[in-house]
């Protein structure tokens, strides 16, 4: 259930800013400090409907676990919910140039991370 909500909860907020973006509408939102601050607080609400729930995970998987699970699934959400390819990365922000360059290992690393994440939310040691 809390890997579900977490996946929910990053789909939620992709797609939302790829097809705002996609449309040219609310343009303050992709602001650095906004972008910031809608995934924190997010993640906050998540984190609080979780905490809510009767398991013994620590503190530090959770909030890992969340953020290992965002950095694989967020890119492709937001490229296709956008209309480009689902693994493009541009090349203005620092982020996308050091993807890009990381090519394939740079996936590789995402897809690890990933599953390292789903295992933290699942609850596995």
């Amino acid at each position: 259930m809390i890997l579900l909500l977490a996946i929910l909860t990053i789909l939620f907020e992709a797609i939302t800013e790829g097809v705002l973006k996609r449309h040219g509408l609310a343009e303050f939102i992709f602001l650095w400090w906004v972008q910031w601050i809608i995934a924190i607080m997010l993640f906050a609400v998540w984190l609080l409907i979780v905490a809510n729930f009767d398991n013994d995970i620590p503190l530090w998987k959770l909030i890992t676990g969340f953020v290992f699970v965002r950095s694989l699934i967020f890119d492709p959400a937001w490229n296709l919910s956008r209309g480009v390819r689902w693994n493009y990365y541009g090349n203005t922000k620092l982020y996308d140039r050091v993807m890009a360059s990381l090519a394939s290992w740079g996936w590789f690393m995402k897809i690890i991370l990933g599953i390292i994440g789903i295992c933290f939310l699942l609850g596995w040691s």
